[in-house]
């Protein structure tokens, strides 16, 4: 009897080791849309650590990362190790905002990853019925059904994705020892629906919703919910609409799977259509970060703090000497969450002591901060030890520590209020 409960707690072990051994899919990310993911960033201006990466550091065409591999419209689902390039005719030496997310998204994984990829420039969700050529990204259903992907000679672009996704899956990711997880679906389109704007907040749910069933029907998994990152045009763009980025925002308010970036500022180059290199970066940046958060399992949007209003009042340790503020911890903290930051720092600034030299004493100065402030910090005291034989000694700045104190309460009265010594 002893001997077959310690088989049972043996066999048990084991069924919880393989468990375990098998909890961790290798990830999967699907990419698609149209030229500003494909990529029209020469590559030339490829961030510094994407350039080092570079077999070819005259034109920075040949490279590639270390763990990434990517099945990029080649109508074959084959992976290969992912370098930026564009898929278009002519010069395709270029690079898209996915590039950047990808490559701290191994700084992340340190492990490989697959990306499935599909994107086309100067194409629109809305079909043209009426058009024999042309490529649409359309799920609507009468003209799904009579359509055949690009890759086979016909105009939908979205077959043509789901396809390469589908052989990608029976080629190479059925087969991963451990199995696969599709993390979430990149995209930045837009632009080319702005003539059929009204129906861009229809045509776009319905794609979304087309590829999270067709990937809960091909994988047997739950995909109803597959988040879905992307980002809006730039207000500088000769085709941009507000109708298009209004359905957006429509779309990412209603479904709390879907996360929107906002590019409504971005800076483009001189055709009014692509993003600079500036921009290409930050977006690939804000994208990651919010795959970053759905891997770890972290849901974005139950951050409290974000889109919140901090204000920071304070010497040296909020101005940051000569430093740039960006590296002070509640900088720092302010980005990581999402939140508006204002900075009242000043080097020299005690709380009850004004000169010349060191400006207004923060019980006067801390009015020139903005009424509408969810949060204010203040660091402060540092400086007033020395000071307190100028204003009268320690009675002095109690009362003027207490006038501080209660002008934000008042000023404040909703606020969270904190006071760093």
């Amino acid at each position: 009897m002893i001997l077959m409960k310690n088989l049972i707690l043996i066999l048990i072990f084991a069924a919880v080791g393989l468990n375990t051994m098998a909890s961790n899919p290798v990830h999967v990310i699907i990419t698609a849309g149209q030229s500003n993911t494909d990529g029209r960033t020469p590559n030339e201006d490829l961030p510094a650590y994407i350039k080092a990466l570079a077999t070819d550091t005259l034109t920075y065409a040949e490279g590639a990362y270390r763990y990434c591999q990517i099945a990029q419209n080649d109508g074959k689902g084959e992976f290969i190790p992912f370098w930026p390039r564009a898929k278009r005719s002519g010069k395709n030496n270029m690079w898209a905002f996915d590039a950047v997310t990808y490559y701290w998204l191994e700084q992340l994984l340190q492990e490989k990853f697959y990306v499935v990829k599909w994107a086309v420039g100067g194409t629109s969700i809305a079909p043209d019925y009426n058009a024999s050529k042309g490529r649409f990204w359309s799920a609507a259903p009468e003209w799904l059904a009579q359509a055949k992907p690009t890759s086979d000679g016909g105009n939908s672009l979205l077959l043509s994705f789901i396809q390469e996704i589908d052989m990608c899956i029976d080629k190479t990711l059925s087969h991963l020892k451990d199995g696969y997880q599709i993390d979430a679906f990149l995209w930045h389109q837009g632009e080319s629906d702005y003539a059929k704007s009204k129906d861009y907040y229809r045509n776009l749910k319905t794609m979304v919703a087309y590829v999270r069933m067709h990937l809960t029907e091909k994988t047997g998994k739950d995909y109803s919910r597959l988040p879905f990152i992307f980002g809006t045009v730039s207000r500088s763009n000769k085709y941009f609409s507000r109708e298009v980025e209004n359905a957006m925002k429509q779309l990412a308010a209603e479904d709390p799977n879907m996360y929107l970036i906002d590019m409504s500022g971005a800076e483009l180059l001189n055709d009014r259509l692509h993003f600079t290199a500036h921009s290409a970066e930050y977006l690939g940046q804000q994208v990651y970060k919010q795959l970053e958060q759905i891997i770890k399992g972290v849901t974005v949007r139950t951050d409290e703090l974000k889109g919140k209003r901090l204000g920071i009042i304070g010497d040296s340790y909020v101005k940051n000497h000569k430093e740039p503020v960006k590296n002070t911890w509640h900088y720092k903290f302010a980005e990581k969450h999402g939140m508006e930051y204002l900075n009242y720092g000043k080097n020299g600034s005690s709380i009850a002591y004004s000169s010349p030299r060191w400006g207004e004493a923060m019980y006067v100065r801390y009015k020139e901060m903005p009424d509408d402030l969810d949060y204010v910090i203040v660091v402060g005291g540092h400086n007033d030890g020395f000071k307190l034989d100028s204003i009268g000694g320690i009675d002095v700045f109690k009362e003027r520590l207490a006038m501080l104190c209660e002008g934000l309460i008042e000023k404040y009265p909703t606020a969270k209020i904190f006071f760093f010594t």
